[in-house]
């Protein structure tokens, strides 16, 4: 927090030094920073967890012997996994022209790809990631990381690179957001302060999203090329060479932000508070533009993705209103 009366208007723009007579931001996000990474390493700490059955499917899945009856067999231990699945798979987002009415019919018409794809985004849902007054950005966050699964999934189908895991990456890429703000409403409630989103609170989670993420996936046993490509969502160069899923993902977000499916946190402000400037969850247009020369894309391309998931979008912005409904 900034000192009493301070309304520099120049804050935000260049150097100024703050006064000794109160915490200084980056001190406030240090210690928050440090909680955060002590707190996911305690081994008490229960952490939202996947449903057992989704990750079985997700191993299963990767075989090249899988059969859609040994998923069919796994979805019918989970009868409210199972539900969702059919659901979605009847939806308008998969584009069903006629109602299946059963698990196999629905599996046999997606294929094991999309059905991997249609169990993670059921078992995300059901997923309860919830923290004491956070939960309006908990819910942006769940809606940026939707749109951003299927804008990715739909740019690797018109890419020549190979990208198995485009729709898990998009989907889970910013989990580590979600679980660092349960860690900040723990850490608030610790020392006593009211449990609501401060500015330096949320550059410090954003700070370190990345790695947490990557610890999460760990947890979950995750496939290590989808954890990597987490951990560096937000650097196109891994190992010393753009990587194409991380360059599909940046593609897709820049998208969805400019679509009006970006995380805008709730922040809590004082009329003297820093400006809040979020530059590392959402993707610059220099970012974007790296991204679409690692995959051989042009401008031209980038904007008819665009005008091809308006509609995409707009069916999972019905689907979001039939669910808060």
């Amino acid at each position: 927090m900034l000192p009493p009366g301070f309304n520099n208007p120049n804050y935000g723009k260049g150097q100024h030094t703050i006064g000794d007579d109160g915490p200084s931001i980056e001190q406030e996000e240090a210690k928050l920073t440090e909680w955060l990474d002590a707190f996911l390493s305690q081994p008490t700490v229960e952490l939202p967890r996947l449903p057992a059955v989704a990750m079985e499917i997700l191993e299963i899945s990767r075989k090249p012997t899988a059969r859609i009856e040994d998923i069919a067999s796994l979805l019918e231990r989970e009868p409210l996994l199972a539900a969702k699945v059919l659901k979605l798979a009847n939806s308008a987002l998969y584009g069903a022209p006629v109602a299946v009415t059963t698990l196999k019919q629905a599996l046999i018409r997606m294929g094991l790809a999309t059905v991997r794809d249609v169990v993670m985004e059921a078992a995300y849902q059901m997923t309860v990631i919830r923290a004491e007054g956070f939960n309006d950005t908990l819910e942006a966050i769940r809606r940026h990381s939707t749109a951003t699964a299927w804008l990715s999934r739909f740019i690797a189908r018109n890419t020549a690179m190979e990208a198995e895991n485009a729709f898990l990456i998009g989907l889970l890429h910013d989990v580590g957001l979600s679980i660092g703000l349960i860690g900040l409403s723990e850490w608030l409630k610790k020392h006593k302060q009211p449990v609501r989103l401060r500015p330096e609170h949320w550059l410090a989670v954003e700070r370190q999203h990345d790695a947490i993420g990557g610890k999460i996936l760990d947890s979950w046993k995750l496939p290590p090329a989808l954890t990597l490509v987490v951990k560096n969502h937000h650097q196109l160069m891994v190992g010393g060479y753009p990587h194409p899923s991380v360059a599909i993902q940046m593609v897709a977000e820049h998208i969805a932000y400019g679509a009006g499916w970006g995380v805008t946190p709730m922040v809590y402000r004082q009329a003297d508070d820093m400006p809040l400037v979020s530059g590392i969850t959402s993707i610059h247009d220099d970012a974007r533009d790296k991204a679409l020369n690692a995959l051989s894309l042009t401008m031209r391309h980038y904007e008819q993705f665009v005008q091809d998931t308006k509609r995409v979008l707009e069916t999972l912005a019905g689907q979001f209103q039939k669910r808060a409904a």
